[in-house]
């Protein structure tokens, strides 16, 4: 409750004071870390739980992945994903590999993240294609961004939130005509942008106030 709260430190103090930690102690506080930009602090207690011999398990995995990925820790994150299998025998899932594209997107490194999805055993889902397609925009990729969002759209046609995010990186680079291109694009497919809401509480109400329906279909942040 207090990691949720981010009041780590408290978290940290009760979290200390149990005798008998189990998986699910250790995996909490390191979550707690990961949430709430600590990456660095997360890893030194994954590291400090291996070293009292408890072995993670895949929910733990997939929180020391995010730390690292917040952090900029690409070797640490390399490390700890590779030794899933081979040390703890843990079969990595989506979650894991979404991780991963995350952290190398995070870096820059959107070439390695692209090899790392086709060299996946699997066929990578929306998750891990949105990861990449998120670090597209943020490194102002164009090229790339536009076949991961082909990706996506063969994968799922009605998902709203490829085409807003294509629309964004055409938009960081001026580029108004593809914006257009890609709102008639979601017309011809009857394809709409969820809106935005917000709950509005009191002591006596409580009512959703959402985008008015008339809002433009793609906002360019």
């Amino acid at each position: 409750m207090y990691a949720k709260c981010g009041c780590i430190q408290k978290a940290r103090e009760l979290f200390d004071s149990v005798a008998r930690r189990d998986v699910v102690s250790w995996t909490t506080m390191i979550t707690g870390y990961a949430m709430h930009g600590y990456g660095k602090e997360a890893v030194k207690l994954f590291e400090q739980m291996k070293d009292s011999g408890m072995n993670p398990d895949r929910v733990t995995l997939i929180s020391v992945l995010s730390a690292c990925s917040h952090a900029g820790l690409v070797d640490e994150g390399y490390r700890y994903f590779n030794c899933m299998k081979e040390k703890y025998h843990i079969t990595p899932t989506m979650d894991h590999y979404s991780c991963m594209v995350d952290l190398l997107g995070r870096a820059g490194r959107l070439d390695e993240a692209k090899k790392f999805i086709n060299d996946m055993p699997v066929k990578a889902d929306t998750t891990v294609w949105s990861s990449l397609l998120g670090a597209c925009r943020t490194h102002k990729n164009i090229e790339l961004g536009e076949s991961v969002a082909e990706r996506i759209f063969e994968l799922e046609p009605n998902n709203s939130a490829p085409y807003v995010l294509l629309s964004n990186i055409y938009g960081a680079a001026g580029r108004w005509d593809d914006i257009e291109k890609v709102r008639k694009m979601m017309k011809d497919r009857g394809v709409k942008k969820t809106p935005g809401c917000s709950w509005v509480e009191d002591t006596m109400i409580s009512q959703t106030v959402q985008e008015h329906p008339t809002a433009y279909p793609i906002v360019v942040l």
